[in-house]
């Protein structure tokens, strides 16, 4: 597997891609996730949900530059709390961060934050962050069943984003496509996985899973 740790690239007009360290699934690894931290090099840090533990939340505000970031299905409501307080929480909303307009479908209320951010008909928006995987893309679970939602799909081909990152579904980590988005699932830091994504103006996104192992 390629190693996603390795210094930012840039375009072939010389332009510097905005190299995305995608997390998701932390379950309380606070250890690996301040280990990643330290040790990948980003320009935004994104975050799809289930950190579990209120001290993750309280690592990524001290994290230097931006961060987004999404709750995850068994993140509770104090962990939403340190996350929206520190201006981190993208559930329902958009934000622009290292020159890329994300927007963010948490685990907690997935089916509200889509239909704001459908009804608010956001245009441009470069990433989409979602708990929940797209229906049908990269939502396997073991005992073969689909994971993702419907509304999170119809979202996407609404968009129609450079990039979706998902997590939620720990056995489905890969990168696929859908409606010519890129969709990524890094894994499960809490198993040391994570991967690095990157844009440029003009260029499909890339993307590498990493490994702390």
């Amino acid at each position: 597997m390629p190693d996603a740790r390795r210094p930012p690239t840039r375009g072939g007009g010389g332009e510097v891609l905005a190299r995305i360290l995608h997390v998701s699934d932390v379950h309380c690894a606070v250890g690996r996730l301040e280990e990643l931290l330290a040790s990948e090099s980003y320009d935004v840090v994104a975050v799809t949900g289930d950190l579990e533990c209120v001290e993750a939340a309280r690592l990524l505000r001290r994290t230097r530059g931006p961060v987004v970031a999404v709750t995850g299905n068994v993140d509770s409501l104090l962990v939403a709390e340190e996350l929206g307080s520190a201006g981190l929480l993208l559930d329902g909303e958009t934000r622009r961060a290292a020159g890329l307009l994300f927007a963010g479908v948490g685990g907690r209320d997935p089916l509200g934050d889509a239909e704001r951010l459908l009804a608010g008909s956001p245009g441009g928006v470069d990433v989409v962050l979602t708990h929940y995987p797209p229906r049908g893309v990269l939502d396997r679970t073991y005992s073969g069943c689909s994971g993702g939602l419907e509304a999170v799909r119809r979202l996407v081909e609404r968009l129609r984003p450079l990039a979706v990152l998902c997590g939620h579904i720990h056995e489905a980590r890969g990168v696929a496509s859908l409606a010519g988005s890129l969709v990524v699932n890094p894994g499960p830091l809490l198993h040391g996985y994570y991967a690095v994504v990157e844009v440029a103006p003009g260029e499909r996104p890339r993307a590498v899973l990493g490994s702390l192992h």
